[in-house]
């Protein structure tokens, strides 16, 4: 166990790309000494059946020059057959043939005896002039070779040497009679598989070299965007957000990982500089306020009223002001952060958008200054699906905002129509002073103002620069859109748009005419 962990351990500190070289190896090694093992037992098993084959028609050519003088089939004592069939006894003038045979099969490199069908011997070729090498079988071996069919076996003679020996049934009237034994020397196949296996070998080392000389440059080619997205990541670790890997032009595991990648680092860029800006965003709208709460809280503690009750309520004033400044930024802020993680709970309900608009119109005319408020709203509207309390503090923020930028005497117009069958507009149009064509793209960009210079004049009361990116995140929360269009010294005007409820509209028309009775 021990050493398996110890070895475990020892790979995981070896490099992806060896450890990927050396399993392809390793396989390689297993494949090719499989493919190696099969073709040697394949050409193996060809040889010896081909031996097998000529040693049969050697028997078979032996016992034709036998019989020739026998014309007719029915006179020849016995036929080679294939398979083993039931034994029986041999019939008259078996003895003479067999003999003949066998003296006909035996040569220097072939032996040859006849078997009763027990597996005991029955003749052999004693006047044989050739010293071939006697071969003992059991009766046994021979009775099972009967049974399992095959009709060879390889064994060693009395020298030592290996023999292929053969075994022919003698057949008679679809009996067998007797079985012939052939046999002999293997060292022909032995010299010839040696050599194969030399040169299967050789092809197997050479072939591993190969693979040895083109594995490890192709996986270090394969991994090196792996290698470079490991350098990338660790310039990234140290704060350059900037750099980014080049994209392999292949579309496989790791050319996506590659765009992934970059997109990630991308991403973390955007983050990273939002947060910078959002910090330094956040530290420059306290400054302000922190640093008149510290003058006016530094006047008192010098006594600069001189006890005079109405210097010190001003400044008192002053500095509640800026609290409820740096209040109004946190709870922005956090409805912010809110969103971001999508912790805002929306109370999404039918809302009727004509009875809505009428409650804005009425509190826009308490908020407004010297301005005219009209509401302008098409009949029949369509209701919408949507947080009430939230679309009425977005549109009451949109009012606000633009009373803020519109002189006295000018004009603020709420609309609201049904642009489609699906679609309800909300539309809040000023004559204020408008937005360059400039500032105009990032107006829904936290803490962005047009103007920098009007957002804490006393005439405008200047705000954190929230609220349109908080107006924005309440309406696409709420599967709405928000667009804003300015001309420069003619006025803005902001539109909202959201998904009607078709058909709780058609619901309605259809309940009219029983509410009219």
């Amino acid at each position: 166990m021990q050493k398996k962990r110890r070895l475990s351990r020892c790979m995981q500190r070896v490099p992806i790309r060896w450890r990927l070289a050396l399993v392809s190896l390793g396989l390689l090694v297993l494949l090719l000494s499989a493919l190696g093992i099969i073709v040697s037992f394949i050409a193996e098993q060809a040889l010896v059946t081909n031996e097998v084959n000529v040693l049969h028609n050697e028997a078979q050519v032996a016992l034709k020059g036998v019989t020739k003088d026998l014309h007719q089939p029915q006179q020849r004592p016995f036929g080679l057959g294939i398979n083993f069939l039931p034994s029986a006894a041999p019939v008259p003038g078996f003895d003479d043939t067999a003999r003949s045979l066998l003296h006909a099969l035996t040569s220097p490199s072939t032996s040859a005896v006849i078997l009763t069908t027990t597996g005991t011997p029955l003749i052999t070729n004693a006047s044989s002039s050739f010293d071939v090498p006697g071969i003992n079988i059991a009766s046994s071996q021979v009775q099972q070779i009967i049974k399992s069919n095959v009709p060879y076996l390889l064994a060693k003679d009395n020298l030592g040497q290996h023999q292929l020996v053969v075994f022919i049934p003698l057949v008679k009237n679809f009996h067998t009679t007797a079985i012939l034994q052939v046999s002999t020397p293997t060292a022909p196949i032995d010299d010839f598989l040696t050599t194969f296996h030399l040169i299967l070998f050789l092809g197997i080392m050479c072939t591993f070299s190969i693979a040895i000389a083109l594995i490890f440059p192709l996986v270090s080619i394969a991994l090196r965007p792996l290698v470079e997205i490991e350098r990338t990541s660790r310039q990234i670790a140290q704060g350059e957000l900037s750099i980014r890997i080049d994209q392999p032009p292949t579309d496989d595991e790791i050319g996506r990982l590659a765009r992934s990648f970059n997109a990630m680092v991308a991403r973390l860029e955007t983050a990273f500089q939002k947060q910078k800006r959002f910090v330094g965003d956040v530290s420059h709208e306290l400054r302000t306020p922190l640093t008149v709460l510290n003058g006016n809280l530094e006047m008192l503690l010098l006594g600069v009223d001189r006890g005079d009750r109405e210097i010190t309520r001003h400044l008192a004033r002053g500095m509640f002001a800026e609290v409820r400044r740096m209040h109004r930024m946190v709870e922005d802020l956090l409805a912010l952060t809110r969103l971001d993680e999508g912790r805002l709970v929306l109370r999404k309900d039918t809302v009727t958008v004509d009875t809505l608009l009428h409650t804005v119109c009425e509190q826009a005319n308490h908020l407004a200054h010297g301005q005219e408020i009209r509401c302008l709203i098409e009949p029949g509207l369509p209701a919408i699906s949507a947080d009430r309390d939230r679309l009425q503090q977005i549109l009451l923020n949109l009012v606000d905002n633009a009373l803020k930028y519109t002189p006295l005497g000018g004009q603020i117009e709420l609309h609201v129509l049904k642009e489609s069958q699906r679609t309800v507009a909300l539309t809040i149009n000023d004559t204020g002073q408008g937005i360059s064509p400039e500032a105009l793209p990032h107006v829904f960009d936290r803490f962005y103002r047009a103007d920098p210079s009007r957002s804490r004049s006393s005439v405008y009361s200047g705000g954190s620069g929230l609220g349109l990116a908080i107006a924005k995140e309440l309406v696409e929360a709420q599967h709405g859109t928000i667009e804003i269009s300015s001309t420069l010294g003619k006025g803005t005007s902001v539109t909202l748009r959201f998904p009607a409820l078709v058909q709780l509209e058609r619901a309605k028309r259809h309940e009219l005419p029983e509410m009219k009775g």
